[in-house]
């Protein structure tokens, strides 16, 4: 009988440590995998931010037209408008008590808009002093498409798209900080 050739002993922590080794790649892998998608998904965030940011101010306008009308309105007596508590019974509210709640309202929507604005134009400050900011004003907050702003700007399209990229990348660090960043 030939004698059987000796095994080698499985070493069994450098098994331990290859697996540990492939999944901690993998997991990171996937975790790169995801970064870049939250960091696209933010740039596109970031865009819709900016196309809105003019109607923010037109809101805001609007919202203290309303308010100012609201002021001047008389309140009169409605005896028709009745709120109901979260207690049971309803509770009669006077003309001047609906008209603060409206005006409270608008203000409120007011805040939430001004917020946004004060955000953006924090994020904005941070480019301004770039040559090619007047891409970003004039791409979404006039709605100007790549070839008008390169015709105006005498440059290359491409040369739009790049540097409009580069300073929404910018805009997007200063709105979410290490989230935008891959």
């Amino acid at each position: 009988m030939k004698a059987k050739a000796a095994e080698k002993p499985v070493n069994v922590e450098k098994l331990i440590n290859q697996a540990v080794d492939r999944a901690v790649k993998a997991t990171v892998l996937i975790g790169i995998e995801q970064g870049k998608a939250e960091t696209k998904n933010i740039f596109k965030q970031t865009e819709a931010r900016l196309y809105a940011f003019p109607e923010l101010r037109s809101n805001i306008e609007k919202y203290n037209k309303d308010i100012n009308d609201l002021r001047r309105e008389d309140p009169g007596r409605s005896k028709d408008i009745v709120f109901f508590s979260t207690h049971g019974g309803g509770v009669r509210l006077s003309a001047e008590e609906i008209q603060e709640g409206r005006i409270l309202v608008i203000q409120k929507k007011i805040y939430r808009d001004q917020t946004e604005i004060d955000e953006i134009e924090f994020s904005l400050a941070a480019v301004e002093d770039d040559e090619y900011y007047p891409v970003i004003e004039m791409k979404y907050f006039k709605k100007k498409t790549d070839e008008e702003i390169s015709y105006q700007l005498h440059c290359d399209p491409s040369t739009v798209r790049r540097n409009k990229n580069r300073l929404v990348k910018r805009i997007a660090v200063k709105l979410y900080g290490a989230r935008a960043v891959v």
